[in-house]
């Protein structure tokens, strides 16, 4: 899988056909997208330091696809990215909103050099045993996946199941989450989409509003005019069972009752305690009291969830890898592609808290280590690694040459399956430096 950036200009596509909002995923088209990414897959271990210091591009190979028997009761798809231990949280998100999902489930392999099954002598390929590994996955997740689709009150899921495979436990850890999500997207048939993490459940007052044609009418309107329609994000104060508990009580709660949750501090603003400057700029005082939208700046390192057009919202940069700064570095995109932020008055989301994945413990020992006690990190560490790319794509925007990098074998796809919408081509305009300080 190569890659190709993406800036200012973009290809041109001579025919498109779109599909029409409500028809259903057709296991075709399902099909279509994983043999056109599957085509130029050539099996390759994904290794450590050719990732972090040489940018490899993520081996990722589509094992299958399911598509949703269903039509979109909605116009806006719910894009999310798990590694396959998740998909609980998966089942538990799709609970919470009864319109169109897409996702992207993954599953690392560990293939050790004296595991390598070599056919032939020439071209690698899985072991045995991790043969059996995703086929029992693919079919675990496909039981799961007919369970939601057996139901008329959950999402209408679109799931594409992946694998990669590693040639050490240390590479295992750079989950591709913005390939992921990439990949996912092309799974949307609506107009509308926004791409939340599969840990954050969507308050039922989203599916409410969409009964209502004003709201589709209402939010149309404003994403089409380049604003990226915020979501406040919240979070349990207490962790484990009983937060669970809060979590699932919160999406379904109304705003007022949220209000009482938030004045009594049992729900808080979305990582408060840790990272305030991700969505401080939300304005939650200010949203508790609100009955419209209302606009809000961008300032450095926010990293809200938001509703865009599958027509002109960005798609992810794949060099990010593992964790951290993914998101803050997508959201930095939106404001140099001149979109402006748009709070939504009766809509949020909020965390269902979980373990920490083995690799967020990493980067943040790693971060902990700089920042509290000036450690020197190595260049092929993943903080350091993370750190770099975004300061590459500050300094991209400053310039006004910033570009994000997707796979060619996405963007082949693109161009090859001509019901798929474009990829958004969009003009960038150089930022103040000062907005990164």
């Amino acid at each position: 899988m190569n890659v190709i950036f993406v800036g200012s200009a973009l290809f041109v596509r001579t025919f498109l056909v779109f599909i029409s909002f409500g028809e259903a995923l057709s296991p075709n088209r399902g099909e279509q997208i994983k043999n056109c990414l599957n085509e130029n897959f050539d099996f390759k271990r994904t290794n450590w330091n050719d990732t972090i210091e040489r940018d490899a591009p993520s081996n990722l190979k589509v094992e299958t696809t399911w598509s949703s028997s269903h039509v979109s009761r909605y116009d806006l798809t719910i894009v999310t990215q798990l590694s396959f231990d998740r998909m609980p949280a998966l089942y538990n998100q799709c609970s919470t909103y009864p319109g169109p999902m897409a996702a992207a489930v993954y599953l690392p392999l560990l293939q050790l050099d004296d595991q390598l099954h070599i056919l032939n002598g020439e071209s690698g390929d899985l072991n045995p045993e991790n043969k059996e590994r995703v086929r029992k996955e693919v079919e675990r997740v496909g039981r799961i996946f007919q369970e939601i689709d057996n139901r008329n009150d959950m999402c209408q899921l679109d799931l594409m199941f992946l694998w990669e495979a590693f040639d050490s436990k240390q590479a295992s850890l750079l989950y591709p989450v913005n390939s992921l999500r990439n990949y996912a997207r092309m799974q949307v048939r609506t107009n509308l989409l926004s791409a939340i993490d599969v840990d954050m459940m969507i308050s039922s007052s989203v599916g409410r509003a969409f009964e209502h044609p004003a709201t589709l009418k209402e939010l149309t309107s404003a994403v089409e005019d380049r604003q990226a329609v915020v979501l406040p994000a919240f979070e349990p104060q207490r962790q484990g069972p009983y937060g669970r508990m809060v979590a699932d009580e919160s999406c379904k709660a109304s705003k007022e009752n949220l209000a009482i949750k938030f004045k009594q501090k049992s729900v808080l603003q979305f990582k408060l305690k840790v990272f305030p400057r991700g969505h401080t700029p939300t304005n939650y005082t200010k949203w508790f009291q609100c009955t419209h939208p209302y606009k809000v700046r961008y300032q450095r390192m926010y990293e809200p969830w938001y509703i865009g057009n599958v027509k002109t919202a960005p798609f992810h940069d794949v060099k990010f890898r593992g964790y951290g700064l993914n998101k803050i570095a997508h959201v930095a995109s939106l404001n140099y592609f001149n979109f402006t932020f748009l709070v939504h008055p009766d809509f949020w989301i909020i965390h269902r808290p979980h373990e920490d994945t083995a690799v967020r413990k990493v980067v943040a020992r790693e971060a902990s280590d700089v920042n509290k006690f000036g450690v020197k990190l190595p260049k092929n560490a993943l903080y350091y690694k993370v750190t770099q790319l975004f300061g590459d794509a500050k300094r991209g925007m400053i310039r006004g040459n910033f570009n994000i990098t997707l796979d060619t074998s996405m963007v082949r796809c693109y161009n090859t399956l001509t019901w798929l919408p474009p990829i958004p081509s969009s003009q960038g305009f150089p930022v103040d430096p000062l907005i990164f300080i």
